[in-house]
């Protein structure tokens, strides 16, 4: 009676074959899949900022377009603290001055401050940004809204990479915000986004932030 079956030369050999293709694909999988968790990160924190201002507005009075103070302990300030404290669920014992997490490729200053999400994200700001006194928070553009202040958004807060996303080419790479464009060859997702609050909504900044969220 004869039985067929494999010889140990042959299950050797495709082991190895399995092992070469799992090499090949492995890393594309999982900067794949780590770049779809910060697309939806960014999603979700940009809907989360926008909501929160929107409620703030409704209820208080004033939203990004009508910070008065850049109180960082006040809840009862006109500030964006104040509002992201009231109308999000923030983490007070890992918010504050000193406790911001690095940036790589984006600007980080000891006046900069961070709120830590209860989701595990966070933003990062300067609260002297902010003020209806900068320039930059009450030009006005042609949808007749003002231009507003830039944000980091990081969606997973002090976690790695902390690297922000552009469109330079490179993790480190300096985005250009008029002249970088999103490829498959110059896009770097990563877990940091540029994000601008303006009045009532947060808006993705950025080439990298901009491709992120549409797609």
């Amino acid at each position: 009676m004869k039985k067929n079956g494999f010889t140990l030369a042959e299950v050797l050999i495709t082991l190895a074959i399995i092992g070469v293709v799992a090499t090949m694909t492995l890393p594309a999988l999982m900067t794949n899949t780590a770049e779809q968790q910060a697309k939806t990160g960014l999603k979700k924190g940009i809907n989360t900022l926008t909501e929160a201002a929107q409620m703030n507005q409704a209820i208080d009075g004033f939203d990004y377009a009508s910070f008065t103070s850049s109180d960082t302990d006040d809840t009862d300030a006109q500030s964006l603290y104040a509002l992201l404290s009231k109308r999000a669920s923030v983490d007070y014992g890992k918010s504050g001055e000193g406790k911001h997490f690095s940036i790589q490729g984006g600007e980080q200053k000891s006046e900069n401050y961070a709120v830590f999400f209860r989701d595990g994200s966070a933003v990062l700001f300067d609260p002297e940004n902010t003020l209806m006194t900068v320039d930059s928070v009450k030009e006005m553009e042609s949808d007749g809204m003002v231009h507003g202040f830039g944000i980091i958004y990081d969606t997973n807060g002090s976690k790695g990479p902390n690297i922000l996303s552009n469109c330079a080419g490179e993790p480190n790479g300096a985005e250009d915000v008029e002249t970088n464009e999103c490829t498959s060859t110059t896009r770097v997702i990563k877990d940091q986004f540029g994000v601008r609050l303006r009045a009532g909504y947060a808006v993705p900044n950025g080439p990298a932030a901009r491709w992120a969220f549409e797609n």
